[in-house]
């Protein structure tokens, strides 16, 4: 039946919108000069327009050409969609849709890209270039403007379709992997090409589809090796986007079955959380060598949450032989809060075997201290602490107790505080010669000294690792590489950029060099240094390095033995003393779970400074309450703040610029009333993160007061 003029005019507004969409070509136009005019009753004259409007709707779908000029291949599933949207008439999609998505030839072949079908290059689609909409073939673009549509369309007829042929093709598949006969009749390229098309399929975002989901994780995970890892190679051509959106539809699924799993302990259940988290792990590698997405998207909210009960998967972790999983096998998943907690769980083991020991040792042959304890003189702080952990050295791994001579007062963690802060300061003193700093990058660097320090340079590796273990953050300031390298990762030219960017700049500039590089730059496979005494030497980055001149062709071999110089071979001897002093305390498996950027978060804190967070968990004592006007003044105050005078603030109070690595609202933040309105400014005492407000008369009073204390941080104000 010929539609109505009305009807027409309706289709008319929908094909504006799906070019409005992206699903049309905007050059694309709906002719209705052959179509009768408002008010003739004779429809026959509509015919043409008819005719025209579903030619176009059907080429429009996914052709960005004109349509009067189609030439790109065309996909018959696309054009009876589009057709199907037009009509209201689902039958015929149906049974295109069934007839696909049941056979892995006819889905493999169903998205391809114009050069993707005969042309005798599929075998070689695998290995094109970096990011693209062309996987193995398929056209990614293609296969999500089909998903979308699907998803937009009012019926779920056509979804339960695809859902239902999708699984009949997985159970399919799985057999045909592993054939009674042994003999496999797939080929590769068919069963890659079927995998992605199904890996696109947003509907998986769905918990009502994830028995599908399941098959399709069961299928890449029992794919023969060469062809898993052809897979693995066709999706590190996935850009940023369909790359975040595959992770999500894991993610999903991985969240949904471990609350299953918390409530209900099956080994059913278990056994979908493990599938979900092995097909992770292999997007996660993916990742690691193509870099789109940040390792933060692997962390899963259901296993970083306070409800996930860390020790016991610690427990299973330390246990394989009784539990053959636990998360900890997958250290993507968690965030560096819940590593800190692993790590302190494992911390809080071996502090317990150490005291356990002291007090058996006790017993059995004498007075032992199941503490590491270490009285120092604030005046000799580094001989004596150096002195005294040569003394103490198996001993490490124990409870730390700081006393400062002289003074009295037990250690609940605030001498401890106030003993790392002093010690940090001074080893970074120019005095002691360790460290250089870099004015413009704001940054310590070892220093490439002749003297012997191996010892101090020990001592500051065991600070961080008793950091680490007695539960403080350090207030350094070492750029990102330094946690690379303890765990043993290569440094890279971009690390050399933030521990020199002079440097980097130079060898930047004469990298993209277009002219004569040896007239130009006149350099041979030389450096020459400065030491700390300021005498300069002369170095060859090869043998034989002073003959053999920088050119256009050996430039990059220059440039990558530059890196690895300033990186490795000039701090060697002063880094493997720091690194073997971190690693008396901090080493082995539990050191792997961690990437270079959340080791630095676990011994720096975090950069990120959610002060919101901390007004919420804020204390107060003598005399004010939440509601008190001075306080409510203060947190006005606070909240106007930009974010370097925030950080000042954080640096008064707790004498570090970070955050705990869970945040401002883990902090034991305290402020107390320090007497009436005076010209006192603020205190604080560091060591336990209180302030000392007094209660001035205004806001203004008190802003102007706060400004002049944290402004000065630095040797004023802080007790």
């Amino acid at each position: 039946m010929a539609p109505t003029h009305k009807s027409l005019e309706n289709l008319s507004r929908y094909f504006d919108g799906l070019k409005r969409r992206g699903m049309l070509a905007h050059e694309a136009s709906l002719d209705l000069k052959y179509a009768s005019k408002p008010g003739l009753s004779d429809v026959t004259t509509l015919r043409p327009g008819w005719a025209l409007l579903k030619k176009r709707l059907r080429g429009g779908l996914w052709n960005n050409a004109h349509p009067e000029t189609l030439s790109i291949k065309r996909c018959p599933l696309m054009d009876e969609l589009g057709n199907a949207r037009v009509t209201s008439n689902y039958d015929e999609l149906l049974r295109m849709i069934r007839a696909t998505f049941s056979s892995a030839s006819a889905l493999s072949k169903c998205f391809l890209s114009s050069t993707g079908l005969g042309n005798g290059r599929e075998s070689s689609l695998l290995h094109h270039g970096k990011s693209t909409n062309f996987v193995v073939g398929v056209d990614l673009a293609l296969l999500k403007r089909f998903y979308d549509a699907v998803i937009e369309l009012e019926t779920g007829e056509v979804k339960s379709a695809i859902m239902a042929s999708s699984e009949k093709l997985l159970t399919d598949l799985l057999v045909a992997l592993d054939p009674p006969s042994g003999v496999r009749q797939l080929d590769s390229v068919t069963v890659i090409r079927t995998i992605i098309a199904l890996l696109e399929n947003r509907l998986f975002k769905n918990p009502d589809y994830h028995t599908v989901l399941s098959k399709l994780w069961k299928l890449i995970l029992s794919l023969p090796e060469n062809w898993k890892a052809s897979l693995m190679l066709a999706l590190e051509k996935y850009n940023k986007e369909h790359l975040e959106q595959l992770v999500s539809i894991i993610q999903t699924f991985i969240t949904l079955h471990v609350y299953e799993w918390r409530a209900k302990p099956l080994p059913a259940n278990i056994k979908l959380v493990v599938m979900g988290v092995d097909v992770l792990r292999e997007i996660y590698a993916v990742n690691e060598k193509t870099q789109r997405l940040s390792f933060t998207s692997f962390y899963n909210d259901a296993v970083n949450n306070d409800e996930f009960d860390l020790k016991e998967d610690f427990t299973r972790w330390r246990n394989p032989d009784r539990y053959p999983f636990s998360f900890c096998k997958y250290p993507f998943v968690y965030d560096p809060s819940s590593k800190s907690k692993i790590l302190q769980l494992d911390a809080n083991v071996q502090m317990r075997h150490e005291f356990q020991d002291a007090v058996l040792r006790s017993i059995f042959i004498g007075a032992t201290c199941p503490y590491l304890i270490l009285r120092v003189n604030r005046e000799y702080l580094i001989r004596e602490t150096i002195l005294q952990i040569q003394q103490q050295s198996d001993d490490l791994k124990k409870p730390l107790k700081v006393q400062f001579v002289g003074e009295e007062g037990v250690d609940e963690g605030g001498v401890q505080k106030e003993f790392f802060q002093l010690v940090v300061r001074e080893v970074f003193d120019p005095k002691y010669g360790m460290f250089s700093y870099n004015e413009e990058t704001r940054l310590y660097w070892f220093n490439s000294s002749p003297l012997e320090m191996d010892t101090e340079y020990e001592l500051v590796g065991i600070l961080l690792g008793l950091a680490i273990y007695n539960g403080h953050i350090l207030e350094l300031h070492f750029p990102s590489v330094i946690y690379k390298k303890l765990l043993n990762k290569s440094p890279t030219f971009e690390d050399l950029a933030e521990v020199n960017p002079a440097l980097a700049k130079g060898l930047e500039q004469l990298l993209n060099f277009t002219g004569d590089v040896e007239a130009v730059f006149l350099r041979s496979f030389q450096v020459t240094v400065e030491d700390i005494f300021g005498d300069m030497r002369t170095v060859d980055l090869k043998a034989d390095g002073g003959s053999i001149p920088v050119t256009r062709e050996n430039r990059k071999e220059y440039v990558d033995l530059c890196v690895e110089y300033y990186m490795e071979a000039s701090i060697q001897r002063a880094f493997e003393a720091f690194k073997d002093g971190f690693h008396k305390l901090c080493k082995g498996t539990v050191l792997d779970l961690f990437q270079p950027l959340e080791l630095e978060q676990l011994i720096c804190g975090s950069p990120e400074l959610d002060f919101e967070a901390l007004e919420r968990n804020a204390l107060y004592e003598d005399g004010y309450k939440r509601d008190s006007r001075v306080i409510r003044d203060f947190w006005e105050v606070v909240h106007s703040l930009d974010q370097d005078m925030k950080k000042k603030l954080l640096f008064f109070v707790t004498g570090c610029d970070r955050a705990p690595i869970k945040g401002l609202a883990s902090l034991h933040f305290v402020i107390s009333r320090n007497g009436s309105h005076s010209e006192r400014l603020p205190t604080a005492h560091t060591c336990f993160n209180h302030l000392l407000l007094p209660e001035y008369n205004s806001k203004e009073t008190l802003r102007e007061r706060l400004m002049t204390a944290i402004s000065n941080a630095e040797g004023f104000g802080l007790m």
